[in-house]
């Protein structure tokens, strides 16, 4: 590619982009490889396959062009071979940007929250990408997030058909097959690395611990076989901080299918608003998990492990060994880091066992001793 004269049949010559030492800049990948060129005054992207594809056209459309580019494979012979050819998105790829955000928990929250607005829009499209990886989104200058290289692309008129890729490993579920070609296909990564985020953000100093390389914090394989200590740890600091909707989300990683019942929900309640108006929230249950709802509809998603009614304002719940207060919007209230049991406020005051001791928690956290009463009657209701 140092000069493309007369190896393109319709495209003409193509300036391809350079690096400081005066080398085209390009990346290999497993089926092609991929130029930094600039046409008619554009910069774009231009990947020519260095195996056949079948489903190129019907992916990229006019964007694909079919025996276009001629590639030497000796001196005296080579062949032409199948292009994309398309506009380049101006950023950086999400995976630098997690890289430069690491130790960053506010710039980690940045891109958990883009990444989920990202994710959620995906999910609701007809088609899926099929290997999605902070490899392939990029972000932009305004921080949105855009998925590139859709070669893995599942479309509704695929159903019934092989892939022919299966991802990344390390972002796939270890059973994804080229037998699951389907809507779900982006499901599994889209939760893995929504929750690496959300937990790089409430915790920067993850990366110390597992630092990221190929995988995002935690494996697959290890999350599959149930010894990832990092999805261990994570799933307890969500519940420590009352992050109810990420912990349910670190969860379907567990799925013994790569297809994650609820994904869309979850993301999805994450950018609405709870309690729109004065009435307040009663408890209700959905698949075995609680939330709050106004006319029979859920302004809190049920995904608290069980909850008391609200009273004074607030309502205590529990994430698995967590208790906390939330307000009747849904957000934490007041946190009950080490307790065993609680009361529902009163006069202003809650009623909370602490390593067997009872106390009095006002409404500011403060807690008094108090000597009356037992723990047996304290246990937050599981009904």
């Amino acid at each position: 590619m140092n000069d493309t004269y007369g190896l393109t049949r319709t495209l003409g010559v193509i300036d391809v982009l350079r690096d400081a030492d005066g080398c085209p800049q390009f990346t290999v990948g497993n089926n092609s490889v991929l130029f930094t060129v600039r046409r008619d005054g554009r910069a774009k992207m231009l990947k020519c396959y260095t195996r056949p594809k079948r489903n190129l056209r019907r992916i990229y459309g006019s964007e694909c062009l079919h025996d276009e580019l001629f590639i030497h494979n000796g001196p005296c012979s080579g062949e032409w071979v199948d292009i994309v050819l398309y506009d380049r998105i101006e950023g950086r790829s999400l995976r630098r940007a997690i890289a430069d955000s690491l130790g960053d928990g506010e710039a980690a929250g940045r891109l958990a929250r883009e990444f989920d607005r990202f994710a959620l829009d995906l999910l609701r499209q007809e088609w899926a990408h099929g290997d999605l990886k902070p490899e392939n989104i990029i972000v932009d200058d305004d921080g949105h997030m855009h998925p590139i290289d859709f070669d893995a692309m599942f479309r509704p008129e695929f159903a019934g058909e092989r892939s022919d890729e299966t991802g990344t490993a390390a972002f796939q579920h270890p059973l994804r097959s080229a037998e699951l070609f389907d809507k779900s296909i982006d499901d599994y990564p889209i939760a893995l690395i929504s929750t690496a985020l959300h937990a790089l953000s409430a915790d920067p100093e993850l990366c110390l611990r597992y630092p990221t390389d190929e995988e995002l914090l935690a494996d697959p394989r290890e999350i599959y076989g149930g010894k990832s200590r990092a999805l261990e740890e994570i799933l307890r600091l969500f519940a420590k901080k009352c992050m109810a909707v990420h912990y349910r989300t670190a969860t379907l990683l567990r799925s013994p299918s790569p297809r994650l019942f609820g994904l869309e929900e979850l993301l999805a309640c994450r950018f609405g608003t709870a309690a729109a108006d004065a009435r307040t929230p009663e408890l209700a249950e959905k698949n075995g998990l609680w939330g709050y709802t106004l006319d029979g509809e859920f302004v809190i998603p049920p995904v608290y492990d069980c909850g008391f009614e609200f009273s004074e304002g607030m309502a205590a719940v529990r994430i698995a060994d967590s208790l906390h207060f939330i307000y009747a919007d849904g957000s934490p209230a007041l946190d009950c880091d080490g307790c065993s049991a609680v009361k529902p406020f009163r006069n202003g005051h809650s009623v909370v066992i602490r390593d067997g001791r009872r106390f009095e928690k006002d409404r500011d956290g403060n807690e008094i001793p108090a000597d009356i009463g037992t723990a047996a009657d304290l246990n937050i209701r599981s009904k």
